[in-house]
């Protein structure tokens, strides 16, 4: 037995960075549908040295697989979500088109792998936005030793959290501006390269972004409440891949600044850099599957507060990573993967 798993957006960034990932941690894959909004595409992508016809979307039976990822934008999972469920596959949705909906199973396998039993009956799961996820990573580690009482937050976000729109809109706008080009309309609602977005996504009335709220819903549904609060902040900076955010936490108890270390370094997902090592998501972050802590000190200030900062290849181990993760945990709740 093995899982057959449908790729909606296999030729995405994020939809490569799955089919990498899938052979990495050798998830045990039967049948493999690479699904296209385009008729007549007579190719294949390979997976494990097998070669796996692409199919048109609109005319695939999701009754022959039993998981399929929608990496696609939110109205492309809005006319093909029930299609899939209706046809009896789960749908691992990375759309963004179900975030801060509470009856949608929010599965991040390394805090809460027993959520995706809901999903079985649900029929939808999702993963985390990848800075809830580098969050949630990284404060739970902490939240579980010490009991985390407060975090205060600032992520600087890279264009790939927009896809591929944002990747080449970076890399067009720095050519033209590098050649003394005018530059074109697009999507974005500022320039981005050279430049820095003080929010992503719309203001709400609540004073943060509808971006800020999503993550704040989502560490908040994966680690619950902190006893005095959780405030984060997000910047668009012109980054290709790589998200860094700098966190200041107050712990429930008085803890030397080693025993913080200690309890990074014994985290499988987690590694520490040497004090004197400068790290940036360009040089350290990028294909890096842990999460990078650097900067680590204690705040004179506060007896119980600390600062660091969390490095995370966004678009490889905060998406692509995640999403592979949840459809090898469904394989197994299917009994069609053998458990580790």
């Amino acid at each position: 037995m093995a899982l057959d798993l449908a790729i909606y957006g296999y030729d995405t960034d994020i939809g490569k960075l799955v089919i990498e990932t899938l052979e990495e941690l050798k998830v045990d894959i039967g049948k493999l549908y690479p699904l296209s909004p385009l008729e007549g595409e007579f190719d294949a992508v390979t997976l494990n040295s097998r070669n796996h016809m692409i199919e048109p979307v609109s005319s695939f039976d999701f009754s022959k697989a039993q998981v399929a990822m929608f990496l696609c934008p939110p109205d492309e999972s809005k006319r093909l979500c029930d299609k899939a469920t209706e046809a009896g596959c789960i749908v691992i949705d990375n759309s963004r088109r179900f975030s801060g909906d509470d009856n949608v199973p929010l599965v991040l396998p390394e805090l809460n792998p027993y959520a995706v039993k809901e999903a079985l009956e649900r029929k939808v799961v999702i993963p985390p936005a990848s800075v809830s996820a580098e969050l949630a990573l990284s404060l739970s580690v902490l939240h579980d030793e010490f009991g985390v009482a407060r975090a205060q937050v600032t992520a600087l976000e890279s264009v790939s959290e927009h896809g591929r729109a944002g990747t080449e809109t970076l890399a067009r706008e720095t050519t033209l501006l590098l050649n003394g080009m005018a530059l074109e309309d697009n999507d974005f609602p500022a320039q981005l390269a050279f430049n820095i977005h003080t929010r992503i996504g719309d203001l709400s009335e609540s004073g943060y972004s509808t971006h800020e709220e999503v993550v704040l819903h989502e560490v908040k549904r994966l680690l619950g409440d902190f006893e005095r609060g959780f405030d984060f902040t997000s910047f668009q900076v012109p980054v290709f891949y790589g998200h860094t955010v700098v966190v200041h936490v107050e712990l429930e108890e008085d803890v030397p600044e080693g025993a913080v270390e200690d309890a990074f370094n014994a985290c499988e997902w987690i590694k520490v850099a040497d004090k004197d090592e400068l790290l940036t998501p360009v040089t350290h972050g990028i294909n890096e599957t842990k999460l990078l802590i650097t900067r680590l000190h204690a705040d004179p200030s506060s007896r119980r507060g600390f600062d660091f900062i969390v490095l995370m290849d966004n678009a490889r181990r905060g998406e692509a990573y995640s999403c592979v993760q949840i459809a090898n945990l469904l394989g197994k709740e299917l009994n069609l993967i053998k458990n580790d």
